[in-house]
């Protein structure tokens, strides 16, 4: 079973790697093939206990996690981002920086949702009842969704799995990302201030990290789609052209 799919249709010479939030997949990414170059890639993860691989035990460590992408990534160079949301934006910061250790640095790490890493304080795994009060919260699901026992029986063990590695999370300092890295958020989120985002600028060798905040609040991505994959693909095209133009406003 492999662990990352192509989205997109077409073959290019470049690639955007996609990371969902916690208990997400990577379908949620697959409106974006309809704003992509033809010369542009489009992959997300296939991860355990979720879609097709639903039956499978969840993964539980990040290391693990991260260590699977890395593997089934280096093998092949073409310029890549990583693009994550919240949850996402962690597991892409840690395959940026694995990829670099073993010499496949990527070209652009877009971190969406999320503070900083070494901002994040380790905060005790959730219970059950507050990993879907988030989830309502944020309006990832339709209420329906909470309904459903079978259903949530089904999926509450890759939610139980994520939520515990975000909220788990310990930074470890290391070397700063070659990567270009740019910060983006939700104007209403109130978990992810603006001095959150900017703070990612440390992660980088050099230059500033250029952040954008969307109308909305933690999943302000849902309602920006096609906003948000086209701000990605310009960060995207200006690192792998190195084009010296910023990033369209969107």
């Amino acid at each position: 079973m492999t662990w990352l799919r192509r989205l997109s249709a077409g073959e290019g010479t470049s690639r955007i790697v996609c990371l969902p939030y916690a208990g997400g997949n990577g379908t949620i990414y697959e409106s974006w093939t309809a704003w992509l170059p033809s010369d542009v890639e489009l992959w997300a993860p296939d991860l355990p206990a979720r879609e097709q691989r639903m039956l499978e035990a969840p993964v539980e460590d990040m290391e693990v996690l991260v260590a699977a992408l890395a593997d089934e990534l280096a093998p092949d160079e073409r310029p890549t981002t990583l693009f994550g949301h919240s949850f996402g934006s962690l597991v892409a910061f840690e395959l940026a920086r694995r990829l670099q250790r073993r010499s496949l640095p990527v070209r652009c790490l877009v971190a969406s949702g999320m503070s900083a890493p070494q901002t994040l304080p380790v905060r005790p795994a959730p219970t059950d009842a507050e990993i879907l009060a988030s989830l309502r919260s944020h309006g990832v699901a339709p209420e329906e969704f909470f309904r459903q026992p079978d259903l949530l029986e089904l999926v509450m063990p890759g939610l139980r799995a994520d939520y515990r590695m975000a909220m788990g999370y310990r930074y470890r300092d290391g070397e700063p990302l070659s990567a270009r890295v740019f910060a983006l958020g939700g104007t209403d989120d109130r978990g992810v201030p603006a001095e959150g985002l900017a703070a990612w600028a440390e992660q980088q060798s050099e230059g500033d990290c250029p952040t954008r905040m969307w109308q909305g609040g933690h999943m302000y991505l849902l309602s920006h789609a096609e906003e948000v994959a086209a701000y990605v693909i310009s960060c995207h095209q200006q690192r792998t052209q190195q084009r010296i133009q910023q990033p369209i406003e969107g």
